[in-house]
């Protein structure tokens, strides 16, 4: 991971002090430099799959001729940023409100409610009569299925049965008829994501904690949740430069993998190596789906709540808590 340093931030230089005259300064994060680095990730239904919104059907969007499955930034970026939570729980070194209900009363410290966790995935709330906001430092993408969504969507009929499992219901004595369709995304669909940060904000250890978030395999929440893990995350690869790159959107890489036969779209190896073969050569710094599985499975190894990665945690914890109370306190 040491090659992409130079695209990401420094722990040690999270913010800057602005003069304001002769006598006065204020702080706030450290000023964007030149950088970007994007983590190209496949997501495989491994069980099946509900992506949607107000309606009954599949999320979707039309890209060229055809429609394809869409799920939005959160879809995946809620489960992981809980998964951070847990974490910095686990080290004791964050994670101390719920997922989504920041809250900061008079007299508290920013860094009471703000850990590195939403140094990551960004996070915001109100304050006496301000909101402070903490921009992600790491954006999520829509995921893309790389086939059609009729290739990947089908459809089920499910029924609100009574209490003892059958469809009589007792107080109208008759059978219920309270039948509707769900539509699913079907075991082995995969789909392209990226996430990316850029301006050199992100340090090492958030580029670490982000991939440990990331892991192996999870469930998406929802309704699926309850059918158990359904996502397994294959890494296609990590590239940098000083500059992010129009190939790095899903919506390029889609585009151009409209030509591929519908058996490489179905398999993760297959995919991940032609993806790899579109991103690496517009990039600075490149590793490979390999070197960056290796990686992450060896971060998930080696978790434990001692230990060196343990021990970047507890050291990078009171300079996080530093730059949110002196860019949302008093500071200098």
């Amino acid at each position: 991971m040491e090659q992409f340093a130079t695209h990401l931030g420094s722990i040690e230089h999270l913010m800057d002090t602005t003069r304001i005259d002769s006598k006065n300064t204020y702080i706030h994060p450290s000023l964007k430099n030149l950088g970007a680095v994007s983590v190209v990730l496949l997501r495989e239904a491994v069980a099946p799959v509900v992506f949607r919104n107000a309606e009954a059907e599949i999320t979707d969007i039309e890209i060229g001729q055809d429609v394809y499955v869409r799920a939005v930034p959160n879809k995946f970026k809620y489960p992981e940023r809980g998964r951070g939570l847990q974490v910095l729980r686990a080290l004791g070194v964050g994670g101390r409100l719920p997922q989504n209900k920041t809250v900061l009363y008079k007299g508290q410290k920013p860094s009471e409610a703000f850990d590195l966790n939403a140094l990551v995935f960004g996070d915001s709330c109100n304050h006496d009569n301000r909101v402070l906001p903490v921009k992600a430092a790491v954006s999520y993408s829509d995921g893309l299925s790389l086939l059609p969504k009729h290739l990947c969507v089908d459809e089920t009929f499910h029924n609100r049965a009574a209490e003892d499992g059958t469809l009589f219901d007792a107080e109208s004595k008759k059978n219920s008829d309270n039948l509707f369709s769900r539509f699913f995304i079907k075991p082995g669909t995969l789909m392209v994501q990226v996430l990316s940060t850029r301006g050199k904000v992100l340090p090492e250890i958030g580029l670490r904690h982000l991939m440990l978030c990331v892991g192996l395999a999870g469930a998406y929440g929802g309704q699926t949740s309850l059918t158990g893990t359904n996502i397994r995350t294959h890494v296609v690869g990590i590239y940098g430069g000083r500059f992010e790159q129009a190939i790095s959107s899903p919506y390029e890489l889609v585009k151009v993998l409209a030509s591929q036969p519908e058996d490489v779209l179905r398999n993760p190896t297959a995919s991940s190596e032609t993806l790899h073969g579109l991103l690496a050569p517009a990039h600075e710094t490149v590793m490979n789906g390999a070197e960056a599985q290796t990686w992450v499975n060896d971060l998930v190894a080696s978790f434990d709540t001692d230990g060196p990665l343990a021990d970047e945690y507890r050291a990078a914890a009171p300079k996080v808590a530093e730059l949110f109370d002196n860019w949302f306190g008093k500071g200098k």
